[in-house]
């Protein structure tokens, strides 16, 4: 069964190449348009779902591109400043150093309380 599957895949390959070449030959402009006219239609489904899944997103994704914009800038800060090869000598200094005048950032992750200490009430059957 998988080798008559690969077989007719095959096939339909062929065929599409085969008609992609003789359309190419006979007639490059008529592609070209039909082409085009796809990824048109392509680019405007795609700005119309991005429109929409905006509107339905709402405040939520605005808060979660914030946070993902907020941690690409931390991540590069760190990418930029390590990014100096140092002896594995001067990295022990530097750390006991830099333990004590580093400042701590306050993270920008919040904890959100749940429900864990509450039990349903339920019924047991």
């Amino acid at each position: 069964m998988n080798r008559r599957m690969n077989g007719v895949v095959l096939v339909i390959i062929l065929l599409g190449i085969i008609g992609l070449i003789t359309t190419l030959a006979s007639d490059p402009l008529w592609l070209l348009k039909q082409i085009a006219i796809y990824a048109a239609l392509a680019g405007i489904i795609y700005l119309i779902y991005r429109l929409f899944m905006k509107k339905r997103m709402g405040k939520e994704y605005s808060s979660y591109a914030k946070a993902v914009k907020q941690s690409q800038r931390r991540y590069d800060d760190k990418n930029t400043r390590g990014s100096n090869v140092k002896n594995l000598s001067q990295v022990k200094k530097s750390s006991k150093t830099s333990a004590v005048k580093k400042k701590k950032q306050p993270s920008h992750l919040t904890v959100i309380e749940g429900k864990k200490g509450k039990k349903k009430n339920r019924a047991f059957f």
